[in-house]
């Protein structure tokens, strides 16, 4: 299991974080168990779990992130988890500023039907 850490903000909810993180209320519960996850706490930080990398991608395209974009969003839209997504961009943490670059990670076919 890979985990990145969160430092919760005024108006973080767990259902929030865990939209946030495309991850399981659960997930976070499990991670967290010294934590009351029920009052979080400003500048309390929590882990977020996240799985286990793949480093199975050889190909990548580039994203631009824009304001209106979400870290759920980004990983739904590309169908990859966020801990290929941190491996892929040797990251320890992924912070949204709009007008950053992503390298990301193909998931799919290839032009002869082989999986990138």
């Amino acid at each position: 299991m890979y985990c990145i850490n969160y430092v919760i903000n005024e108006g973080d909810t767990l259902y929030s974080i865990s939209r946030h993180f495309n991850v399981s209320l659960n997930a976070i519960m499990d991670s967290n168990p010294m934590v009351n996850v029920y009052n979080l706490i400003i500048g309390q930080t929590i882990n977020i779990p996240v799985s286990v990398p793949q480093n199975n991608y050889t190909h990548y395209t580039t994203y631009l992130v824009t304001k209106e974009d979400t870290l759920g969003n980004i990983l739904d839209e590309n169908s990859i988890n966020l801990a290929d997504l941190l491996e892929f961009n040797s990251l320890n943490d992924v912070y949204l500023l709009p007008g950053t670059t992503l390298k990301i990670p193909i998931v799919g076919e290839g032009e002869s039907g082989v999986s990138l």
